[in-house]
């Protein structure tokens, strides 16, 4: 589909991609190469943009991504996409597949799901995402939206059993939760989830892949409206899992137990990379669009 992105090809060095707020990104040279060649491809859409081969793009290798200046003219670029070219919906960009590894954190949301982070890393408008906890985030795009695994691993936390939240520390033990154990010592929390909003197929102690649908984002707990709340933190080992059941809902809508799974001094949150954005450790009260997922 049309895409604003642009392929920029610095002199002998590493591509980098332009960004919905229009920075740019370094992108590994081994997941985008542009020694593609254009070949008989002819553009077929209306407006010029970057397309996957066979997407408004015809006599074209479906595992490229065309730079297309016109229908009815060739592609001024072609760029090999090792790891396959992702066809997107009306309106979302066509991009290279990144590479994952057992390792890498992806955004937790769709690709043509549009998102800002509405509360940075050690941000200093509050006091939450500070100190033991500085490496949480807050994301929201207006309204509830699909929250996918960043990362693979098992589910050991799960409440999923209250539809209450407010902007008052008293409905702190309201939210839902979901935390993924990544098996390195480390876990993802998912925090304010809606309620009743599991995924077919989650339960508490299920293990899920990288992108696998996991609930959809609310407002529970201490919140002011519906975003999700993402944290990366040091596993309490000895802490019981599953509070919850297996369905997270055999507890009380009303607890939430904290001293399981939450940051504390001894297991505080953790720094990490997401493939999709480099820059997430460089905390600085950023209120941003942010970049395009690639979390499929």
């Amino acid at each position: 589909m049309r895409t604003s992105l642009l392929l920029l090809l610095a002199c002998c060095g590493t591509p980098k991609l332009a960004t919905p707020d229009g920075a740019t990104e370094l992108v590994d040279a081994d997941v985008i190469t542009s020694d593609a060649e254009v070949g008989s491809a002819m553009c077929s859409g209306t407006n010029g943009g970057a397309y996957c081969g066979g997407d408004h793009v015809t006599n074209a290798d479906p595992g490229t991504l065309y730079e297309c200046p016109v229908d009815g003219e060739p592609p001024t670029s072609a760029t090999a996409c090792p790891d396959g070219c992702k066809v997107e919906p009306s309106g979302v960009e066509d991009r290279c597949v990144a590479p994952a590894s057992a390792k890498s954190y992806r955004l937790p949301w769709r690709p043509a799901t549009t998102m800002r982070l509405t509360q940075d890393c050690n941000d200093s408008c509050c006091s939450d995402h500070v100190g033991t906890d500085k490496y949480a985030y807050d994301w929201a795009n207006g309204g509830s939206f699909g929250v996918v695994a960043a990362r693979g691993g098992r589910i050991t936390h799960l409440k999923i059993n209250s539809t209450t939240g407010c902007a008052s520390s008293s409905c702190s033990q309201d939210a839902n939760y979901l935390v993924i154990d990544h098996g390195d010592g480390t876990q993802s929390t998912y925090f304010h989830l809606k309620g009743d909003s599991l995924a077919a197929g989650i339960t508490c102690g299920a293990t899920v892949a990288q992108g696998q649908a996991l609930a959809t984002s609310g407002t529970t707990g201490h919140s002011t409206g519906i975003h999700l709340h993402y944290q990366v933190s040091k596993v309490h080992p000895a802490a019981p899992t599953c509070e919850c059941g297996a369905n997270g809902k055999q507890c009380s809508a009303s607890s939430v137990p904290y001293a399981d799974f939450w940051v504390t001094s001894t297991y505080p949150s953790v720094g990490v990379t997401f493939d999709d954005w480099p820059t997430s450790a460089a905390c600085n009260d950023r209120r941003i669009q942010m970049p395009l997922s690639q979390n499929d």
